[in-house]
């Protein structure tokens, strides 16, 4: 098997011949490999997931970016096809005409580093029967905590990328192990059933596989009071988010509407407001793969930007969107390590990675205090917004009631948060001290493009229309 850092010299070579015609040249390579398994009530099955391994060669016009894919990495006519393919893109190049207009491309401080995320126990030293046992010692675990229980099942998945990435300065290699567990539960009774996960994603290896003994604790608890819960009446109510269901709301109000290729394209209202108060001076919005251990962290982006934090929201002002090279050169704005593709067969575009809202000062019990009648939401299960009408909706499993000041246990299911966003973010006045992140997330441009993100925050309260 070919290590895709002995691509260095080749690539660097082929990025100096691409610049000789062009006026920027980078090359990008991806090595991914993984393995998933499931248990539940009825079935075993263990999986490899299909590898993903190519490289992309990208050039820029002076106006327009073109790239060229290819896989079979170490064949033996591989080094012979990446060249013809660098040939051939330049040629395709020259055909578009290369010109001058303005649109400079730093390629960054020089740089050659590797870097690689810790892992205590790497999943391929574990035999697949210990993994199942694993998996089968969880499942047992929750299927005996209550009678309903229909079906128990447990998720384990790990990945590890590979990745380099060369242009004229720089050549940088990364490794990124994750692994995600997750559990789910089936209640049923009578002619009713409720369905609950959770679960977690990290950058590491064997070590996260588990789930804590609360964690399945509390995942039936509240599966079993979904289970009975009528549905509450619309209206619009004092509300707590818990750290999930801010961290769903963080990745749709202002996570999709400042991925500043959507400016581009005209279809984002947050380009109008860049510099203007959208939140209570409570809120601060970041989106940062500079996270350790987070799922959705990394060292550099895919095309070569170190990773670093990306304050989206600061004070309530919304100061920065997050951008890939291609929007940022166009629209003048800072470059954020944002630039992403599904793989090396895939465009880049500017996406999510770490989006969260950031830390405050009040606790959950001061949130309650002085709340007549509310809810407090949690388990949120879907979400969706309009980039350019700025209308959001989240959707959510859990609401439980509060009643001057204290929660009732009385829970209504299911739950819909709809309004528009600055209505919403300029509703909160109270933001909690601790945050918390779920990397359990994907995301895709529409239906398509899927990437690692997470998202998460800390308790906030503010006022929502339910349904």
């Amino acid at each position: 098997m070919t290590e895709i850092k002995e691509l260095r010299f080749i690539l660097k070579n082929l990025v100096r011949q691409m610049e000789a015609t062009v006026p920027y040249a980078a090359a990008w390579v991806q090595d991914r490999v993984g393995e998933r398994l499931l248990l539940d009530s009825r079935e075993a099955r263990a999986e490899a997931l299909e590898r993903q391994q190519g490289v992309v060669l990208t050039v820029f016009t002076g106006r327009a970016f073109m790239e060229y894919a290819l896989n079979g990495i170490g064949t033996s006519e591989f080094c012979d096809r990446l060249t013809a393919g660098a040939e051939e893109l330049v040629k395709t190049a020259l055909m578009e005409g290369i010109v001058d207009v303005g649109l400079d491309i730093d390629p960054g401080v020089a740089l050659n580093q590797d870097f690689a995320a810790a892992m205590a126990t790497p999943p391929e030293q574990i035999p697949l029967r210990q993994k199942m046992a694993t998996l089968k010692t969880i499942r047992d675990d929750l299927q005996i905590r209550d009678a309903r229980v229909v079906n128990a099942t447990v998720f384990y998945s790990h990945t590890r990328s590979r990745e380099l990435f060369v242009n004229r300065t720089r050549s940088l290699y990364q490794e990124l192990p994750r692994t995600q567990m997750v559990a789910q539960v089936v209640l049923r009774e009578g002619d009713r059933t409720a369905c609950l996960h959770g679960g977690h994603c990290y950058l590491g290896g064997y070590e996260h596989t588990y789930i804590k003994e609360e964690e399945q604790g509390r995942l039936i608890r509240d599966a079993a009071r979904i289970l009975t819960a009528p549905r509450l009446s619309p209206g619009m109510y004092d509300c707590i988010f818990s750290p999930d269901f801010a961290g769903i709301f963080a990745h749709e109000a202002f996570g999709h509407g400042t991925e500043a290729d959507l400016f581009l394209e005209r279809r984002s209202r947050g380009q109008e407001y860049l510099g203007h108060q959208v939140a209570s001076p409570l809120v601060n919005l970041s989106d940062s793969p500079a996270l350790p251990g987070q799922a959705a962290s990394f060292f550099f982006d895919h095309e070569g930007r170190l990773a670093e934090e990306t304050r989206i929201i600061e004070n309530g002002v919304l100061k920065c969107p997050i951008t890939d090279l291609n929007s940022a050169l166009r629209l003048g704005l800072r470059r954020t390590p944002n630039g992403r593709r599904e793989s090396y067969a895939h465009k880049i575009y500017a996406r999510m990675t770490n989006t969260y809202f950031g830390p405050g000062n009040q606790n959950f019990e001061e949130m309650l205090q002085d709340i007549k009648f509310g809810y407090f939401l949690d388990h949120p299960s879907n979400g969706m917004e309009d980039p350019k009408g700025w209308g959001i909706q989240l959707e959510g499993l859990y609401a439980e009631e509060i009643r001057e000041g204290k929660l009732t246990g009385s829970v209504f299911s299911p739950v819909i948060v709809t309004g528009y966003v600055p209505d919403l973010l300029q509703s909160i006045t109270m933001v909690g001290p601790q945050v918390q992140i779920s990397g359990l997330g994907m995301c895709g441009k529409g239906h398509k493009e899927w990437v690692k993100v997470s998202d998460g925050g800390p308790f906030l309260r503010l006022k929502a229309r339910l349904g």
